[in-house]
């Protein structure tokens, strides 16, 4: 079995400078490397567990996985970044957003969210590479960065809900499809989906109250049934009295289980907000 220090050692006879490295994501312990550039001040991490689960799927030997790694180190060791910029004050007050995880025992500036279980977390987000980078905040990252607390929360609420998206779970699946949107697809239970632009930890959407009053006087109602899909959406519903919450919290739970990543999971159950 294919192991990260496997990895790790036929970098190492390559000759990267590669080390572990552990992250975590909502609550989960990832697996990863880094590869460090003589110069450079931060690296990516490289997470292997899904690399070693891919590879012995397809019959990849650690040649292949190595290789690979490298391909995408190789792509990707230029990208300039001034680190410096991550605790400048005009930087800090620029970047930062608001994500939602899991309730955790994490040492970050912290919030409540509306929805038992789940908790709202500060975090810088920039792009670098093709996925950009997300890093969560301290109470000693703000005062490095001379940023109050309460400072630090109506800025990022500011940036992330300037972001808001809210679209027709219909119109959206209409466009992966291929296939003309039509009204009457909404017309049995109108479901709609809360992000950002990116889809990158576009869940915090939901505790943007103005555009959800906006959304749910458009939509003649004053609750909303919210399913957590993941930390990027949530998928929200006009609510009406008949709905079964428990058979729409299975189904959030159902969906976690066999299609949601587990460092992307919040809760396994729907709620209803009023407004």
């Amino acid at each position: 079995m294919m192991t990260r220090e496997m990895i790790i050692s036929e970098l190492t006879n390559r000759g990267y400078n590669a080390t572990a490295q552990d992250s975590t994501k909502n609550g989960v312990v990832l697996e990863g490397i880094i590869i460090r550039t003589e110069g450079s001040a931060i690296a990516p991490v490289i997470y292997t567990e899904q690399l070693i689960s891919r590879a012995e799927e397809e019959g990849k030997s650690l040649d292949d996985v190595v290789s690979r790694i490298i391909d995408t180190y190789e792509a990707h060791k230029d990208t300039t970044f001034n680190i410096a910029e991550l605790t400048d004050r005009d930087f800090v007050l620029s970047h930062i957003r608001i994500g939602l995880q899991k309730a955790s025992n994490e040492d970050l500036i912290k919030g409540a969210s509306e929805l038992e279980g789940i908790e709202s977390y500060l975090y810088i987000g920039g792009e670098m590479g093709e996925d950009g980078y997300s890093i969560k905040v301290s109470a000693s990252y703000l005062e490095n960065a001379s940023v109050s607390e309460s400072e630090a929360w109506e800025q990022a609420r500011k940036n992330t809900f300037a972001d808001t998206q809210i679209e027709s779970m219909a119109k959206v699946m209409s466009e992966l499809m291929g296939v003309p949107y039509d009204e009457e697809m909404e017309s049995e239970m109108p479901m709609y989906i809360i992000t950002n632009r990116k889809k990158m930890k576009g869940a915090s959407a939901i505790c943007d109250r103005k555009h959800l009053a906006e959304f749910t006087e458009q939509h003649h109602t004053k609750k909303l049934l919210v399913l957590p899909s993941s930390v990027h959406e949530m998928i929200i519903i006009p609510y009406t009295d008949d709905m079964d919450i428990e058979m729409f919290s299975d189904m959030v739970s159902q969906v976690n289980a066999s299609e949601v990543a587990p460092e992307e999971r919040l809760t396994d159950r729907a709620y209803v907000l009023e407004f």
